[in-house]
């Protein structure tokens, strides 16, 4: 004979509403109460942008305008690092291009060995909660 879902509802609601209540630790109130004070009292820089007060926003916008500018305006680069990124240019197809093929095998393979091995895993540990 089996418990219909309203008998087994019924008496998990009356086997929960004999259960005594919960008590918290009387220095619990404390300690919530002074980390939301510290919170609320903590300095302006460490809060979000927009909650700085207006001078320092305005202030921290020059620094990022001047970085914009300059990045946009930044001069043609010298003899030195063009010679550099040949070198690498160079680096890069004889030593690293010709190895690409072989790395992404080697990621796709090591992907699939960790799904088959999840699959696996996942296989072994279901079969057995479900043979209880």
């Amino acid at each position: 004979m089996t418990p219909t879902d309203d008998d087994l509802e019924a008496r998990v609601d009356r086997a929960l509403r004999r259960l005594p209540q919960p008590h918290t630790p009387p220095t619990l109130l404390p300690r919530v109460m002074a980390a939301v004070d510290a919170w609320q009292h903590r300095p302006w820089y460490t809060r979000a942008w927009f909650a700085w007060p207006l001078a320092w926003r305005v202030i921290s916008i020059v620094p990022c305008a001047l970085l914009v500018y300059f990045a946009w305006h930044v001069p043609p680069p010298p003899a030195q690092v063009v010679a550099a990124t040949s070198a690498t240019r160079v680096l890069w197809d004889l030593v690293i291009a010709p190895l690409l093929p072989y790395l992404l095998a080697i990621v796709l393979l090591m992907g699939l060995a960790c799904v088959v091995f999840g699959l696996a895993l996942n296989y072994v540990l279901l079969e057995r909660a479900e043979q209880r």
